[in-house]
């Protein structure tokens, strides 16, 4: 057993690691010095998806990562994929690996939370020492983090407490326990403790949190001055950009706050709520120059690993047709529209097969939103177009795609997917924010919901009707198509109530033929679609083989010279 095994005294045997690395002679030369300070199950992950398998069926605790693994995604998006799928403990240990040592990348890791960075060529002895120091600080916290995790924070702070007592000095400890001072309110307690801590040191994360303090007591001016002043002395503490660019929106002063903000998205560029907040400033400011500008940046940092690329595809769209629905030129809107079109472009170049069927959905999706009071038919046949892939299986559609769709549904008396897509996003125990703001939207809109119930009442009285009451039905489908004039529903039924009464040449039921012959349908919808055809086709030849010849001649159809 090495010296720094001995000192520590730590079972080396019992800890899991794992090396993240797409060199595989990186790796195994990582795995050989971890083994000479005796640990033994040190495992190897080449690619992100053998990683997040790794990690779905091993409780490890040490992760070594690689910032620059394949083409389209790197360290800090897989570390932020694990994470999301809970597929490590709050408490492992992360050591961010690379030989790239430009701002960009020790500043994107260090915002991860990571424990360490290390630069490559690797130290041997450096190596083993983070080993230990980062393993070391993992025992410490891992009963305040497994308190955190059951929600019990009290007692999180109460062992925060006890183990500053036992220890003394110990930055990390200090900072989570001010947040959970912070997170419960408890200000006056954040305080003294902050005043005890920088006796210690005047570190730049406790004057961040001193900074959020005093805001939170009242005096927000001090706070962005205090904040202001952290940049000046430690212009990559990027945290401390992010505050200040908060509180400036807050304060109304949003060009202030977009130069902070497009700052710290020059700084990390892979992190795409950056790319967001700048935008949503741009749009703030009608700076549509820079709202391209860092979709851009967004879509060629996607985290394309899991489905979170699209939601912050739908919160920049969301954004955009902000932007889109200011007083702008027809022009101006339509040279806004071809950007976008770009970018959904530019997204797809990084996209393996499946996600790019998502993207083209949304895509028709999204242009749609933008051409509704304009092209009716062009609109209702492009949004139809884009959930087509997913008729019959909604269910594999993302959140956002059918929440982006539902309004424009609504909007076309299009029921039947309607209540298809509410009931599946019922069912989703956790909605993206974009799709939970969405959906939030929709519910304050009491009207509007109370429309949709009318309406579905109305077709079903309808359908039940054309039998029975064909005349009856025809009516009531009339008065649908005043209110929705480009339902397939009340289009079917009245051409079905108008073929039981044998008016095979009504103009209406050309109309509502033209209307939905190109238009795709999900599958009950086509089936009926089907069905009338054949029905009128048939009537049509039975009514043309009754007429007279002098009708025949006076229609200019007859044969006769």
């Amino acid at each position: 057993m090495t010296q720094a095994s001995r000192h520590t005294n730590i079972d080396w045997q019992h800890v899991k690691v794992l090396i993240i690395d797409d060199q595989l002679s990186s790796a195994l030369l990582i795995q050989n010095i971890l083994h000479s300070i005796k640990l033994t199950t040190v495992d190897i992950a080449t690619c992100s998806n053998t990683a997040l398998q790794c990690c779905r069926t091993t409780s490890y605790d040490l992760i070594l990562i690689d910032f620059h693994l394949e083409p389209h995604i790197n360290g800090s998006e897989l570390l932020a994929a694990i994470r999301k799928s809970n597929s490590i403990s709050s408490h492992c240990g992360v050591v961010f690996i690379s030989g790239d040592r430009t701002p960009e990348v020790i500043v994107t890791s260090m915002t991860m939370d990571a424990d360490s960075f290390l630069s490559k060529p690797l130290n041997i002895g450096m190596l083993k020492q983070r080993v230990v120091t980062v393993y070391q600080a993992c025992l410490l916290r891992r009963p305040i983090y497994t308190a955190i995790e059951n929600n019990n924070i009290p007692t999180a702070i109460t062992l925060c407490r006890q183990l500053l007592q036992q220890q003394g000095h110990n930055l990390e400890i200090e900072i989570l326990l001010i947040d959970l001072l912070i997170k419960q309110q408890q200000w006056s307690q954040a305080q003294q403790l902050l005043t005890l801590f920088n006796q210690h040191s005047h570190n730049h994360k406790l004057v961040l949190r001193q900074a959020q303090l005093t805001h939170l007591q009242g005096d927000t001016s001090a706070a962005i001055s205090m904040l202001q002043t952290l940049i000046k002395q430690v212009p990559l503490f990027v945290d401390a950009y992010d505050e200040l660019a908060t509180l400036l929106q807050q304060q109304q002063q949003d060009d202030n706050a977009k130069v902070i903000a497009y700052k710290a998205l020059l700084l990390t560029p892979t992190i795409s709520h950056r790319s967001l907040l700048v935008a949503q400033l741009a749009v703030n400011t009608n700076d549509q120059s820079l709202f391209i500008k860092v979709g851009k940046t967004l879509v060629n940092h996607l985290p394309i690993i899991d489905d979170d690329w699209i939601v912050y595809l739908a919160q920049y769209t969301a954004q955009f047709e902000q932007l889109h629905s200011q007083q702008l030129s027809l022009q101006r809107q339509q040279q806004l529209i071809k950007q976008l079109k770009k970018l959904f472009q530019q997204a797809s170049r990084c996209l393996s097969h499946n996600q790019k069927i998502h993207l083209m959905a949304f895509r028709h999706i999204a242009l749609a939103r933008f051409t509704a009071t304009q092209q009716a038919l062009t609109t209702k046949r492009r949004l139809l177009h884009g959930l087509k892939r997913y008729f019959g299986q909604m269910s594999q559609a993302p959140s956002v795609i059918m929440v982006d769709a539902l309004p424009l549904l609504i909007h076309f008396g299009e029921t039947r997917l309607i209540g298809e897509i509410y009931q599946i996003l019922m069912t989703r125990t956790v909605l993206d924010p974009h799709s939970h703001y969405r959906m939030a939207q929709l519910r304050q809109n009491k009207f509007l919901v109370e429309n949709v119930r009318l309406l579905v009442d109305q077709l079903a009285t309808a359908k039940a009707t054309i039998t029975l009451d064909p005349q009856r039905a025809y009516c009531i489908y009339q008065t649908i198509l005043r209110d929705y004039p480009y339902s397939t529903e009340a289009h079917l039924g009245r051409i079905a109530s108008l073929l039981v009464q044998q008016q095979v040449n009504h103009l209406h039921i050309t109309t509502s033929l033209q209307q939905l012959k190109k238009m795709p349908l999900p599958s009950p919808l086509l089936e009926w679609f089907r069905q009338l055809q054949f029905q009128y086709n048939d009537q049509h030849i039975i009514s043309y083989d009754q007429l007279s010849p002098s009708s025949l001649s006076s229609a200019g159809l007859s044969d006769a010279p």
